[in-house]
């Protein structure tokens, strides 16, 4: 038998106010009362309505995220920090995976704002006005990860991804490398994508090294685009000893695609990535990367998110250190 509210406030001898009352916390009853009352609650094995006690509290107790790629590693990572620190106050999360395409993004913030969160974290991949406009709709807690928002209102939970890229370029120069080339993500991924493709240009700038736009191959984070795009860049540049991605999975793919032309990484080419996925400390040969920690951003930005909804002061800006991890492809 399923009981209602009603049913135990009459086994209980209260009104339906005063079991609420004792079930939310909202307001104080005497020990006999609420003695009495949880008595019952725990002989019947009560549950009481999720959605009833929201809409009394005004709360949902959910966080909804958006994410563009759920089988990418690394939003994995992201989640799997949220989730934790959500499940440590309480909350729950409605994940939402737009695979990349504006279109599911701005259907989940429709649906998230219809579901009445209490919070958002955004880890888009477009920052349109449609996708702004949108988010102004929302009147809730907003925190982004990766890419900050144009509009500049809400906290973003990031790494410096120029710096990182820059580090990792001049480290392949300082190897003896002059000849480097880059697959990058798509130049409107205003963070994965453009930093992390001004990072490498500043560095191949600072050395004075002489390579131009043809060392440069475009790709969607996926191994196959840097399985083709290596072989692409090798046959317009058939000098390039080192390349370095912009994503591990990438890089990944173009190791692969080094041995499968039958060559070897790193005497033939060396190859970098950028995250330091799992992957990259196995595979063989193992990956030098840019570490970045996932975990801790995802923790972060439901951390933020919580300060938020307590009214508490954020920072605009949550960074989180990288590092250059150097492993066998490399060196």
């Amino acid at each position: 038998m399923r009981y209602t509210i009603k049913d135990i406030a009459q086994m209980s001898g209260v009104s339906k106010a005063t079991v609420s009352r004792v079930i939310n916390g909202s307001k104080p009853v005497s020990k006999e009362i609420k003695e009495r009352v949880m008595k019952v609650i725990e002989e019947t094995n009560f549950q009481p309505s999720s959605l009833a006690r929201s809409l009394s509290k005004k709360e949902t107790r959910l966080i909804g995220v958006i994410i563009p790629d759920v089988s990418n590693p690394v939003f994995s990572k992201i989640i799997h920090g949220v989730e934790k620190e959500a499940n440590n106050s309480n909350y729950n999360i409605l994940l939402c995976n737009s695979r990349y395409d504006e279109a599911q993004e701005l259907k989940y913030l429709d649906i998230l704002r219809e579901k009445e969160v209490d919070g958002l974290i955004f880890h888009g991949f477009h920052y349109s006005d449609k996708v702004n406009e949108r988010l102004s709709l929302f009147e809730k807690a907003i925190v982004s990860v990766g890419n900050e928002i144009k509009t500049g209102k809400y906290p973003v939970v990031l790494i410096d991804n120029e710096k990182a890229a820059f580090e990792m370029t001049e480290y392949l120069i300082q190897k003896g490398h002059k000849n480097i080339g880059m697959i990058h993500g798509p130049e409107d991924d205003p963070y994965a994508g453009y930093q992390r493709i001004k990072g490498y240009r500043r560095a191949i700038k600072f050395y004075n090294i002489n390579i131009d736009d043809e060392y440069m191959e475009s790709g969607y984070y996926k191994f196959q685009d840097g399985y083709k795009g290596i072989r692409r860049l090798l046959k317009r540049k058939p000098k390039m000893t080192a390349v370095f991605c912009g994503n591990d999975e990438m890089a990944i793919g173009a190791i692969k695609s080094v041995v499968d032309m039958g060559m070897t990484v790193p005497k033939d080419i060396a190859v970098a990535g950028f995250d330091d996925i799992d992957m990259a400390k196995v595979f063989i040969p193992s990956l030098t990367t840019v570490h970045q920690p996932f975990e801790k951003k995802g923790e972060s930005a439901m951390k933020a998110i919580l300060s938020l909804l307590k009214g508490e002061e954020v920072k605009m800006k949550i960074f989180h250190e990288h590092q250059i991890i150097k492993r066998e492809s490399t060196t």
